[in-house]
């Protein structure tokens, strides 16, 4: 039997990968879209590594790039830390942990790749962002970054849709919380798996090839479609938007986002 949830999870997730975000600029910055992002993030880290992680004196991440998850991903008004101080950041980060690893990520068990998830959120959190109450930003990051980890998205909305689902974390913390996301997940999973994935369609064709290849090997398009099948629920149980995004400390677990 189909959800509808799912149907319309998977509409919303198709429009977010083929169209630019709304809310960055005009609106109209083609590189905004997930299908984009996903190449400038992941993309960059795959092309360092092809070039023995060096990037001719520039950021691995580029500033640019974090303000545009920054802004898709509701995370403005986190001023803790700024983009381009994340992205100085994330140079160290990545050549201490993913360099090491790099060519074995793919490979990892799924258990093996939970754990790392969890373990690098921390990490990144805490080092990236400068406080460990920042893993719901550090998750946002890690989930475009490294789509072959088995990572989810954190805010206070996640938790709380968890509990409308039977799935309620025994934590605040990002690894209760992925665990409990772990079993939502496999509830609907045989649902995701059926659903027809997006075909990338980028002007740099090796980048296009990358991605495609990347959607074929991991779950990470089920993932994301899980991920707005999470704010569907939301809507129907009237958990508010805002409750997904980060406070300006860049705890989205226990406060709330005040807008004017």
């Amino acid at each position: 039997m189909r959800n509808p949830a799912i149907d319309t999870a998977h509409t919303a997730a198709l429009v977010r990968w083929q169209e630019p975000f709304s809310g960055f600029a005009s609106g109209q910055d083609p590189r905004t879209s997930d299908q984009t992002l996903r190449g400038l993030m992941y993309g960059g880290l795959e092309h360092a590594a092809r070039y023995g992680w060096l990037n001719a004196g520039r950021r691995l991440i580029d500033k640019t790039y974090i303000d545009m998850l920054w802004h898709v991903q509701g995370l403005t008004n986190m001023r803790a830390v700024r983009p381009e101080q994340v992205s100085a950041a994330l140079d160290g980060l990545i050549q201490e942990t993913v360099r090491t690893v790099w060519h074995e990520l793919a490979g990892l068990g799924n258990e093996e790749k939970v754990d790392l998830a969890a373990c690098w959120v921390g990490l990144f959190a805490q080092q990236g962002f400068g406080t460990l109450y920042s893993k719901a930003a550090a998750s946002r990051l890690l989930f475009f970054l490294l789509p072959m980890l088995q990572l989810f998205n954190l805010s206070r909305g996640h938790l709380m849709v968890l509990d409308k689902l039977g799935c309620p974390s025994s934590g605040d913390d990002y690894q209760s919380y992925a665990e409990s996301a772990g079993r939502a997940y496999l509830d609907v999973y045989d649902s995701l798996r059926m659903l027809p994935r997006p075909t990338p369609v980028l002007s740099d064709s090796a980048q296009q090839q990358l991605i495609q290849q990347l959607l074929n090997d991991s779950d990470w398009w089920e993932r994301r479609v899980f991920e707005q099948y999470l704010h569907c629920i939301a809507d129907d149980a009237g958990i508010e938007k805002r409750l997904f995004a980060c406070a300006e400390d860049g705890n989205s677990h226990f406060l709330v986002v005040k807008f004017p």
